[in-house]
């Protein structure tokens, strides 16, 4: 607290937290690492993470089914929700 006034720690919209569900397995992000793709350990997933969130824009939350195919063209769907915490 400085002369009355109480400080808020500044938090941007690439801290905010994200609820991530891909194919019913949950954890906590952000928009920064989903942004930068580092948010999982697979470049699909993190491929189709970073797609929903730019659906998601300004939205509270989104659900959708991404499909991808990877260099022997199999196709890989997830299922992904992401919800602002």
């Amino acid at each position: 607290m400085i002369g009355g006034i109480i400080q808020v720690p500044h938090t941007t919209k690439d801290d905010m937290k994200i609820r991530v569900i891909v194919n019913g397995v949950s954890y906590y992000s952000t928009r920064a690492a989903l942004k930068k793709q580092t948010s999982s350990d697979h470049s699909l997933q993190n491929t189709a993470l970073y797609h929903a969130l730019y659906i998601m824009k300004k939205d509270l939350g989104i659900a959708t089914t991404v499909a991808l195919y990877d260099g022997k063209m199999k196709r890989h769907a997830f299922d992904i929700q992401l919800s602002v915490v």
